[in-house]
């Protein structure tokens, strides 16, 4: 009983770290995406003689999808990290009546859709602008 609570824990930290990678990413890519709006609606000319604008028309792009990147790899991180865990209550006989420690297979991919499928998506509409200026 006591490792399964010890394991359930683990994995109740390892979710709530992905809620915070979730909520860092969507709070940096809103952020990135009111710059670059900010941009777009900037004077062609700035007082610093119109090269800045450009700079920052390929630096926020970059930012934004390196953001991405190392998010989803947090998030996956964590996914793997519950994995594990949910793997090392498995193997325990003496837990073989306690309930899913974490839940069935179908409830946690709904669940975990939005933190693997976010990234990305952000990333290609990054790549999209980059591309597209």
């Amino acid at each position: 009983m006591d490792y399964y609570r010890l394991v359930r824990g683990q994995i109740e930290h390892e979710d709530n770290l992905l809620t915070q990678r979730l909520s860092w990413f969507l709070a940096s890519q809103a952020f990135l995406f009111s710059a670059f709006a900010i941009l777009l609606n900037s004077p062609l000319q700035s007082r610093f003689g119109g090269r800045e604008p450009d700079v920052f028309f390929w630096l926020l792009p970059i930012i934004a999808i390196a953001v991405g990147v190392l998010i989803w790899t947090g998030v996956w991180a964590g996914i793997l990290a519950m994995k594990q865990l949910r793997r090392l209550v498995s193997e325990r006989a003496d837990l073989a009546g306690f309930p899913p420690i974490q839940g069935k297979w179908p409830t946690r991919s709904m669940g975990l859709a939005a933190p693997v499928l976010l990234p990305p998506l952000f990333v290609i509409v990054w790549c999209v602008l980059l591309i597209a200026k």
